[in-house]
């Protein structure tokens, strides 16, 4: 009489192997899942689930309070010292007026379309009216690094402004120009829901 042990045996040693292959597949595919859940939990989420408009209000918010945290002009002539003075107005004005009409801003814009800054600039006035202007880095504040793209535009273009006496009496100047994000001209994102199209029956 033939025994059937050896071929049980054979089809148990067959079953064994083939549930600890799945049970495996399984454990593997769980610690995979459980790396990404670790992975995912060092990700901040909060900017994703923020509307473009809740966005757009946050840089403006942060945009406002490096404008008002700028070092007053005042206080940047009090700190470089004897020699220095405040601009008079017709010289600040002026400055303000040459320096918005540029397209420095518009190029730190093209980087950084939240880009706003307090520009500190250096005015010396000469017997023969202004002989120097540049950017004064004391009292220069940007909300981003996109300003000193600003900062070395008005560098270049300043060298080209002609400034005579009627400004001002020999001194050596500091005014300030601000350059205010304008929220019309930001990235607008439209996040309204628009229905389907109804779909033609045949």
């Amino acid at each position: 009489m033939t025994s059937n042990r050896p071929k049980y045996s054979k089809n148990l040693n067959q079953f064994v192997v083939a549930s600890l292959f799945a049970l495996g597949a399984t454990l593997a595919a769980c610690g995979s899942d459980k790396a990404k859940d670790d992975a995912n939990k060092g990700i901040d989420r909060s900017i994703a689930e923020k509307s473009p408009d809740e966005y757009r209000k946050k840089q403006q918010a942060f945009a406002d309070s490096v404008l008002n945290t700028a070092k007053p002009v005042k206080t940047v002539v009090e700190q470089l010292g004897k020699g220095y003075a405040i601009g008079p107005v017709a010289l600040r004005d002026t400055i303000a007026s040459l320096a918005q009409n540029t397209d420095c801003y518009k190029a730190g814009r093209d980087k950084d379309p939240y880009l706003a800054g307090t520009v500190s600039i250096f005015a010396h006035m000469a017997v023969i009216g202004v002989d120097l202007l540049q950017v004064q880095p004391s009292g220069t504040q940007w909300t981003g690094s996109a300003g000193q793209l600003v900062n070395a535009c008005l560098d270049t273009e300043m060298k080209k402004w002609k400034l005579d006496m009627r400004y001002g009496k020999p001194a050596a100047y500091i005014v300030q120009v601000q350059f205010k994000t304008d929220t019309a001209m930001l990235p607008h994102v439209d996040t309204t829901a628009k229905a389907k199209p109804a779909t033609k029956k045949p």
